[in-house]
């Protein structure tokens, strides 16, 4: 879609009218901004819109002139593409922010829709996984389902790349009832990760980490009991503190319920342990003067 100007005469900005105004606010001539293959007759006849320009000229035209190529043949610096990433990516950063959800959620609606009627496939799923985020941040688990499985679907993803996707919808099956879906989620992503990224141990150690809890609601708690040990053995491989202190959680948790107080509360000290120091050094590391409160 063109982004338009108005010309003089209050009509839309055309390809020749902007090359013509590019060119007279540098103060060039046709011949000055003519090069080898754009003749400044070839510029005439597209400044009168009888020539549109060829990919090569626009972008010899566009350098001289200090725009870029989309630029020059659309007046927007961006394309569709690219302008609707950007809104996508800051309507994201209003979830994050906690920024007037309901409004991030409605303009993320308009841009689904923009997405499907452009077949912007990776913009749709992107803008459903959005979605789905934010029902499950509303306590709406089931259409949290609906709405990451559908982004999911319509364009996978890697699990080490949203690894947050997968943990939300994973926690929604077990809210709906059906932790025996996570568990099957969990183990899918594990076996993508050992095929595609065997050496990303901290990824593998946070899913594995995920499916001994999803196991711990089915009740399986010695199969469990063995996902979380093998976890734990690769846990000082891991140097994301806080993968190790969901780790140590997940371990209390699991102990807690099989009867075993005291081992848990280790795993409970461990973890708050491990906190507290990581804590420090994030103080440690602001800027004097920070308030860590809100730069976190």
């Amino acid at each position: 879609m063109e982004v338009v100007f108005p010309s003089p005469e209050g009509q839309a900005e055309t390809i020749g009218q902007r090359l013509r105004r590019l060119r007279h606010e540098r103060g060039l001539s046709q011949r000055e901004l003519a090069s080898p293959g754009v003749s400044y007759a070839y510029i005439s006849r597209i400044e009168a819109g009888a020539r549109r320009p060829s990919v090569k000229a626009l972008r010899m035209l566009a350098r001289k002139l200090g725009v870029s190529a989309d630029f020059l043949e659309t007046g927007s610096e961006i394309r569709d593409v690219e302008e609707r990433e950007l809104r996508i990516a800051d309507a994201e950063l209003g979830l994050r922010l906690d920024e007037d959800p309901d409004r991030t959620e409605a303009a993320l609606l308009q841009l689904h829709d923009e997405a499907v009627a452009a077949g912007d496939a990776i913009a749709a799923s992107r803008v459903s996984l959005a979605l789905g985020l934010a029902s499950a941040a509303a306590g709406r688990d089931a259409e949290a389902i609906e709405r990451l499985e559908a982004g999911l679907e319509v364009s996978p993803v890697f699990p080490s790349l949203r690894p947050e996707v997968f943990a939300t919808l994973g926690r929604a099956y077990i809210a709906t009832s059906r932790p025996e879906l996570a568990v099957e989620l969990f183990e899918r992503c594990l076996a993508e990760l050992a095929e595609d990224a065997p050496e990303d141990v901290a990824a593998r150690v946070r899913f594995t980490t995920y499916l001994g809890n999803a196991l711990s609601e089915l009740d399986e708690l010695e199969r469990a009991q063995s996902v979380l040990d093998a976890a734990l053995e690769r846990a000082d491989e891991v140097t994301d503190p806080y993968a190790r202190v969901r780790l140590y959680r997940s371990h209390a948790h699991l102990n807690q319920s099989r009867g075993r107080p005291l081992t848990a509360l280790e795993y409970v000290r461990r973890a708050l342990a491990l906190l507290a120091v990581t804590d420090d050094l994030e103080v440690l590391a602001e800027p004097v003067g920070t308030d860590t409160r809100t730069a976190r």
